[in-house]
């Protein structure tokens, strides 16, 4: 377990480092206050982000045209050989091995890619009594052998999955949020962050979903990626409506 934590504060300490450093190289689209920038991906259905520690850039997903590696100006880098027609809503990466995981809100099932990123493989299913189709699994995180995952609407869901053990172990309602978007473990203090699209806000919770804080971010259409880059004060929201990606100054 201690080796686990070191490796998830080296992994921020690195990508906050690494952010810090670059980020002002790319095509800057936007700068509306020293609150919050903007850089355009011209990717359609922006729906995950993940910080890939291999390359130094970004894992994306579209809900609809695939898998993307893009850099921190949003420029894309290339696509994924993977050529289903997946519904991924969600993407994270085990930093520890390497492996990428993603979600799939049509099949309401949890994939992992292959290492040639030419198939996946399935994971779990994610079963849910009386979902509403198109408002089910939203997002997907990685911590401590454990994926996080977040069902949207109907009902309103936290759900935790152990990998070693290949089961459900526990389910939280998530009464205060309206629709949850996506999900991102912090290494730094094993806590969560969760994005709302339809509220327009950040929540910061513990592993449970209890409430910590909250962020409002109402200037990004429609959040359903995140990524938050502790030590440097910043969290990437991902846009779905118009494939913008937005470093955004934590408050909270």
């Amino acid at each position: 377990m201690k080796f686990i934590f070191v490796s998830l504060m080296v992994f921020v300490s690195i990508s906050s480092c690494f952010l810090d450093n670059d980020i002002d190289k790319g095509q800057q689209q936007e700068l509306s206050s020293e609150a919050y920038k903007v850089y355009n991906t011209s990717i359609s259905g922006l729906s995950g982000v993940y910080f890939y520690q291999k390359t130094g850039n970004f894992l994306a997903v579209s809900d609809n045209t695939g898998i993307f590696e893009i850099d921190i100006a949003g420029n894309i880098i290339r696509k994924f050989p993977y050529s289903g027609s997946n519904d991924f809503e969600g993407i994270t990466i085990n930093i520890l091995t390497g492996d990428i995981y993603l979600a799939d809100e049509g099949l309401m099932v949890i994939y992992q890619l292959s290492r040639d990123e030419m198939s996946v493989s399935k994971v779990t299913d994610v079963s849910i009594s009386g979902a509403i189709f198109n408002k089910g699994i939203e997002g997907l995180s990685f911590g401590n052998d454990t994926l996080y995952i977040v069902n949207q609407e109907s009902p309103k869901l936290l759900i935790k999955y152990d990998l070693k053990l290949k089961k459900e172990i526990s389910r939280h309602q998530m009464e205060y949020a309206v629709y949850l978007s996506d999900i991102f473990y912090d290494g730094t203090d094993k806590s969560l962050w969760i994005c709302d699209s339809k509220q327009k806000k950040i929540f910061h919770t513990d592993l449970n979903g209890s409430l910590i804080g909250t962020q409002l971010i109402d200037y990004v259409n429609k959040a359903e990626a995140i990524f938050v880059d502790r030590p440097a004060g910043f969290v990437w929201v991902g846009c779905d409506e118009t494939g913008n990606l937005y470093k955004i100054k934590l408050t909270i």
